[in-house]
């Protein structure tokens, strides 16, 4: 039996600094702002937390604790789909990539990570909240995060001293024994703000392949893709 014909996907991706929402429809995307699910699409949300089955365990940035997405951005549910948005940026940036392995590092409020091999999430809530990097608390509550010396929340604006913060990155990157693939992406709202950080991070990592993201313009991440990407697995599965 061949698969029905994907519906158009509403893919929602909340961040510390803003909703967006990129409307999928075969190879055509429009970004819009803000969340939104038009009449007969179905809804994939990416959220920066801990994600249990279709709800939000806890993600600190947000103030969000087990809580309905889907609920929280005033859209009917449920959602078909809810994934940590560095997960899904990282399926994305695989799936834009042709479906390359990686290890992404995204840069926001927040700092996430994961890995991806042969299409699937094979290290996830990597990178950000782990490590040694002096004695700053966090949000999450621990002490001495990645996200103290590398998340947007806690980087003077502009930043000026990119070679610290890709030095860290690099460390973390180095003592995570999941990210070991050869390429790197670095993305998120605090690379584009400050595409200096990638170039830095290149350095730091000189045995890796380091790339920005390969988001379409607009676009706030590769999450959209990502999030389709996990529906056309779904869907073959259950076919």
């Amino acid at each position: 039996m061949s698969p029905s014909p994907r519906p158009l996907l509403a893919c929602v991706e909340v961040g510390g600094g803003g909703i967006q929402t990129v409307l999928l429809d075969g190879p055509a995307a429009e970004v819009l702002p803000g969340a939104h699910r038009p009449a007969g699409a179905a809804l994939l949300i990416a959220v920066p937390g801990l994600i249990t089955g279709s709800r939000v365990l806890a993600a600190s940035n947000l103030g969000w604790y087990d809580v309905d997405p889907a609920e929280q951005l005033g859209l009917a549910g449920p959602a078909g789909l809810v994934l940590n948005d560095a997960e899904a940026a990282a399926l994305g940036e695989s799936a834009l990539r042709g479906g390359t392995d990686l290890t992404y590092v995204g840069l926001g409020t927040g700092v996430g990570g994961a890995t991806i091999a042969d299409g699937v999430i094979t290290g996830a809530n990597l990178l950000g909240h782990g490590g040694s990097f002096g004695d700053r608390s966090c949000p999450c509550g621990r002490t001495g995060c990645l996200e103290t010396v590398a998340g947007g929340w806690a980087l003077p604006d502009p930043v000026t001293r990119y070679e610290d913060v890709a030095t860290a990155i690099a460390t973390a990157v180095r003592d995570e024994p999941l990210a070991t693939a050869a390429l790197v992406v670095v993305a998120g709202g605090l690379s584009r703000r400050h595409p200096g950080l990638v170039q830095a991070v290149a350095g730091a990592l000189p045995d890796r392949l380091v790339e920005a993201s390969a988001a379409p313009a607009g676009a706030k991440s590769a999450a959209a893709w990502g999030l389709a990407a996990a529906w056309d697995r779904v869907a073959e599965a259950v076919a």
